[in-house]
């Protein structure tokens, strides 16, 4: 969900609402899933696959209708799964310019900016042997938030599995 009003590509898609429970359910396993049989897969699907997409693939896409309760509980947690995605960032942030890393020339192929993937052997290789507490304060944190944002995104999978009636 975007609040800060920034401006996409030409390859970027959007829909000029705010709302959580739609975000959720878009974001969810069983939706990827779908989409997978409607759009073209570009690269390896063990990759994580990418889907090439078109609006009128968003067209089709049947959103399933729910009782507002489930909805108010879909979105909670939509909006908790962007809160824990944006402070995993900052920390992540802190720890490139802990190690000296411009954020402006790292990408997101850069292992360094997944600590909580990252090796000890990897970072201190990358990092010209810089001081390992640094590393293991930021592996610890990253790693503690990202188990609670799959935590999160499965229990919005579940939900939402449910809402298709199919199971994952």
């Amino acid at each position: 969900m975007d609040s800060e009003s920034y401006y996409g590509l030409n390859t970027s898609y959007f829909i000029g609402k705010e709302d959580w429970y739609l975000l959720g359910v878009l974001n969810s396993s069983p939706v990827f899933q779908y989409l997978k049989g409607t759009c073209q897969l570009l690269g390896d699907e063990d990759d994580g696959g990418r889907l090439r997409f078109f609006g009128q693939y968003l067209e089709t896409l049947p959103i399933p209708s729910a009782k507002k309760s489930e909805c108010d509980q879909i979105a909670e947690m939509a909006q908790r799964v962007q809160g824990m995605h944006l402070s995993r960032r900052v920390r992540v942030e802190e720890f490139l310019g802990q190690i000296g890393v411009d954020l402006a020339q790292s990408t997101s192929r850069n292992p360094l900016e997944q600590p909580w993937m990252l090796s000890e052997i990897e970072y201190l290789k990358r990092t010209k042997k810089k001081p390992l507490g640094i590393y293991e304060a930021a592996k610890r944190d990253t790693n503690r938030l990202t188990e609670t944002i799959v935590a999160l995104e499965e229990a919005i999978d579940t939900k939402v599995s449910k809402l298709y009636g199919v199971n994952l």
